[in-house]
């Protein structure tokens, strides 16, 4: 007969850090956080049994629930360490903080909904930026096999944009677009932009692997050829 999956805490002896991890034994409950939370130091890490946390076997743990047993965390919006004094002193319900263990957490609604509406904006705003560099690529190689559903998940084979609000709009720190050309045996071609937005852009250009370079400049000079002529 399988054994029931039982809550414990374990935390890291010096940082304190840890978390309600479930187990069969506390043995095993303390080698994996060992694991996650010492780098596999057994001694470095206590472990504890929280029964009242058995409830939630197989489910996110709701971060209030660990906050009314001793738990704090950091909203993901404001930075405020949340914890039953800190919701006392400023009003605030702890059934409103939002999230669970291993979730962003929020001290309320108002921080949930700022956080994920700056989130949704910045996600708008690196597509329009990819979609403004691919655009420069088209204009000088109007037949580019963009990597817009490429195979694989490495990062050299995917569009890639970060952004950062800042006074009078969003600022585009790095755009990079990806693409195939005739006669690539390694990886995609890039047009990249990495930029400071007080001093302006650092790099603008293209690149590509080295094992692909010749390759590359002979389909950088056809199109040339084709465009001027």
């Amino acid at each position: 007969m399988t054994k029931p999956l039982r809550a414990y805490t374990v935390t890291e002896e010096y940082e304190n850090t840890g978390a309600v991890i479930f187990a069969v034994h506390n043995v095993v409950a303390r080698r994996l956080g060992a694991n996650e939370y010492a780098d596999g130091e057994f001694s470095a890490v206590s472990c504890r049994r929280a029964p009242w946390a058995d409830a939630y076997a197989g489910k996110p743990i709701p971060a209030r629930v660990m906050i009314a047993h001793g738990w704090h965390f950091e909203c993901s919006e404001c930075g405020a360490c949340i914890d039953e004094d800190w919701l006392c002193d400023n009003g605030l319900p702890l059934e409103g903080v939002i999230g669970t263990q291993h979730s962003h957490v929020f001290c309320g609604s108002r921080c949930a909904r700022r956080y994920y509406s700056l989130r949704r904006r910045r996600k708008a705003e690196e597509q329009r930026a990819i979609e403004a560099f691919k655009a420069i690529v088209r204009r000088r190689f109007p037949d580019a096999d963009f990597c817009d559903e490429a195979d694989g998940d490495r990062f050299r084979e995917r569009h890639h944009a970060y952004v950062i609000p800042g006074r009078g709009g969003w600022h585009w720190k790095q755009v990079v677009i990806a693409f195939r050309f005739p006669g690539m045996k390694i990886g995609p071609a890039h047009f990249r932009m990495d930029g400071n937005y007080r001093m302006g852009p650092d790099f603008a250009g293209y690149t590509c692997c080295a094992g692909d370079k010749e390759a590359f400049e002979a389909y950088a000079k056809a199109t040339r050829r084709a465009a001027d002529g």
